[in-house]
């Protein structure tokens, strides 16, 4: 076995078990982990919603559309598995490679502390798995930039790749692998800054188009920066949290660990051990040092003295800063240039080990599993936090009734999030839109603590002033709407007058349909798509994904990268 292929399977050996730790009650058999935002189904129907042209801002476009043809072929709980446990092992492997050049032991701490972290712990306990993805794929957007930097045949394929994954994942992951490839791949070439700035912007039209085109959605930062900003944990402040990688404005998520103030400084030493080890880095020190203040910064915005308030008032005109909303996921820059640091410091103790100070390879050790003793709850499904589930029957019964073209809207109709009895009663978003064929409403307003964020969708408002008439039913219809479809177990729930279709482990499908002439308006009250937003929408996906498929033809190449040649 060569030296390169040892090294890697070394590195694998170490993403794997890491992998393995954390995912292990998800591998151990059928089912899903839903959770907070983490929501897949057994299979997701094709929508035009998927594709962002639906007129509403593109939260997850087009990562459904790729989950919803993926699961016409493979079950939805084995997508997720694939997903997770592909991310987990790009992300380890991805770092390890960035500092290749590294002794193994020092690999292995650059792997531990990149998958191994609050902030990981943080994304996976909200169910942000989508972002957590783009995360794990900072690595290869750090290695292809410096390729572009230095120029070489295909230079750009790589980053043109890794951006447009990293687009499709998220916006957010797009705006931050945009930043990263920016930050280490421009150099003193002005041709290289304008290939640079082309493949960041064309990788991302996929959501941004939607996005910017979007007319079917209200956006509000009115207290939102507030309300999503940094928390501190402990006693030791929302600044070591944000260093230590952890505050997440959800409060309810957080490990036991890590109200520790104790804990939460000792995980600081080891932060700033991994940026000590950034200063010893050399070249490319100033960059990474970059890259790490600049998401530090972003991180910790909302959460300074008036950082809230002059966000909101620059938001008031700038309606898309509210991308920013959740400055705390822009954190993810500041894992990665740790992850590279921490292999540095590393290396730096081993070198001091000389005859006598022995000892001090326990330094070595402990830099390399300190993530995991620092965090213990990451193991094994978040401590036993997550465990599997499976849909009842009931959902593929009832989507089987439904058709494409009509509308459904689910009750009780009081906020997004669902605690089913078969899913453990954890915090989920409700399925009915993902599983559910058709037009799916639910009442989108985010509810934290003291503070309601007010729904984008304005088809939201029609549907809660129709509940609220005399006769609803008579309402919903002129809404165009066809279901009406009850989760029980939520509470008190007063449905439209209709005929009770199916009722079933915990679901009752209600049909509004009349044959007076209200219901032949399907869907009159909601907004179209005109057929220039569809052609702006499609022209950006289709150059995304040019790029993409061009970039990796380019990649496969023969000779591309010099290691292909004969």
């Amino acid at each position: 076995m060569t030296e390169r292929r040892r090294d890697l399977a070394l590195d694998l050996a170490c993403a794997a078990a890491v992998t393995v730790l954390v995912l292990g009650p998800l591998l151990a058999g059928r089912g899903f982990w839903l959770v907070g935002d983490m929501v897949f189904v057994p299979q997701q129907p094709w929508k035009a919603a998927w594709l962002g042209l639906d007129g509403a801002l593109p939260r997850a476009v087009p990562m459904d559309a790729l989950i919803s043809l993926a699961t016409q072929v493979v079950p939805g709980d084995f997508v997720q598995k694939a997903l997770l446990v592909g991310g987990f092992l790009a992300g380890g492997l991805g770092v390890a490679r960035l500092v290749a050049h590294q002794a193994s032991f020092a690999r292995a701490a650059a792997i531990t502390l990149f998958c191994w972290n609050p902030w990981v712990y943080e994304r996976l306990l909200i169910g942000q798995w989508a972002i957590l993805l783009g995360y794990f794929l900072l690595p290869w957007v750090a290695l292809a930039a410096v390729r572009l930097r230095r120029g070489g045949p295909g230079d750009w394929a790589p980053a043109a790749a890794a951006l447009v994954l990293s687009a499709i994942c998220s916006p957010s992951s797009g705006v931050m692998a945009a930043g990263v490839l920016l930050v280490l791949g421009l150099g003193r070439d002005r041709r290289g800054w304008w290939r640079a700035t082309a493949i960041a912007v064309v990788a991302n039209l996929t959501w941004a188009i939607p996005a910017l085109t979007a007319d079917a959605a209200r956006v509000t930062t009115d207290g939102v920066f507030a309300a999503f900003a940094a928390r501190a944990e402990s006693g030791a402040g929302v600044v070591a949290s944000v260093l230590s990688l952890g505050g997440i404005w959800k409060t309810s998520i957080l490990p036991g660990e890590r109200t520790s103030a104790l804990l939460v400084l000792l995980a600081c030493l080891l932060s700033l051990a991994a940026l000590a080890g950034l200063w010893r880095m050399g070249a490319d020190r100033s960059r990474w040092l970059l890259i790490a203040g600049l998401s530090l910064a972003l991180a910790l915005a909302p959460a300074i003295p008036g950082g809230a308030d002059l966000l909101e008032s620059v938001g008031a005109r700038l309606p898309g800063l509210a991308l920013l909303r959740d400055s705390h996921r822009y954190l993810a820059p500041f894992g990665l240039a740790l992850a590279v640091g921490i292999a540095y410091a590393v290396t730096a103790v081993r070198a001091r080990i000389r005859s006598g100070t022995q000892a001090l390879w326990s330094a070595v050790a402990l830099l390399v599993v300190a993530p995991l003793l620092l965090l213990p709850s990451l193991a094994w499904g978040a401590a036993g936090e997550l465990e599997r589930s499976s849909y009842p029957q009931a959902w593929t019964d009832v989507a089987a009734l439904i058709d494409a073209d009509e509308t459904t809207v689910v009750l009780p109709w009081a906020g997004s999030y669902r605690g089913f009895d078969w899913s453990h009663r954890r915090a989920v978003l409700d399925p009915a839109p993902r599983l559910l064929p058709g037009l799916v409403l639910v009442d989108d307003t985010v509810r934290l603590e003291g503070r309601d964020v007010p729904a984008e969708d304005p088809r939201v408002g029609a549907v809660a002033e129709a509940l609220e008439q005399d006769d609803p039913a008579a309402a919903l219809r002129d809404l165009g709407v066809r279901w009406v479809l009850v989760e029980q177990g939520m509470g008190e729930v007063t449905a439209p007058m209709g005929k009770s279709v199916y009722d079933a482990s915990g679901l009752e499908l209600i049909d509004l349909s009349d044959p007076g002439p209200a219901a032949e308006r399907s869907r009159a009250a909601w907004p179209e798509m005109t057929t220039t937003r569809e052609i702006l929408v499609a022209i950006g996906h289709l150059l995304a994904f040019l790029l993409l498929l061009v970039g990796v033809a380019v990649i496969l190449q023969p000779g591309s990268n010099g290691r292909h040649t004969t």
